[in-house]
């Protein structure tokens, strides 16, 4: 399940917001040569996300323990971002509601975005997060994952 999400946004990022290759292209116009997003499309990826930014479970945490106190709940451990499976799936679902909401702003689940990220993305939250990397042997947690996302 858990490859399946992030196969699944990573072939999202991929095909939504990548350029097709020019130069297998040439005998297009530069306007063909580009991937298109439309309102439908959005709002399908705005539900993908928004079915799991909130769902702390099941939780594949990834993390160094460093004692005791460290077994917590996903929530509790990353209140920003414990849903949609593992942390850097949750970051990244978070960065594609950001981003289709900067694009389509008018669309009909902007509200519901906008809650989604209110809730998640508070100064507490955010906080919690920083000090989580800040600890002993973190310091490259989900670094080639989360972080390009952040």
């Amino acid at each position: 399940m858990r490859k399946s999400i992030f196969l699944c946004f990573a072939s999202i990022a991929f095909l939504v917001f990548s350029p097709i290759n020019p130069v297998a292209n040439t005998a297009r116009s530069s306007a063909q040569n580009k991937l298109s997003l439309d309102r439908l499309a959005a709002s399908n990826f705005v539900r993908l996300a928004l079915k799991c930014v909130n769902k702390e479970f099941p939780n594949k945490p990834d993390h160094v323990i460093n004692d005791a106190n460290d077994l917590k709940s996903p929530k509790i451990q990353h209140p920003a971002f414990y849903g949609c499976y593992d942390w850097h799936s949750s970051v990244h679902g978070h960065w594609m509601l950001v981003r289709l909401l900067r694009t389509f702003p008018d669309l009909t689940e902007a509200a519901e975005i906008r809650r989604a990220l209110d809730s998640n993305l508070t100064a507490d939250n955010v906080r919690v997060e920083t000090a989580y990397l800040a600890q002993p042997n973190r310091q490259s947690f989900e670094r080639t994952y989360g972080w390009a996302w952040l």
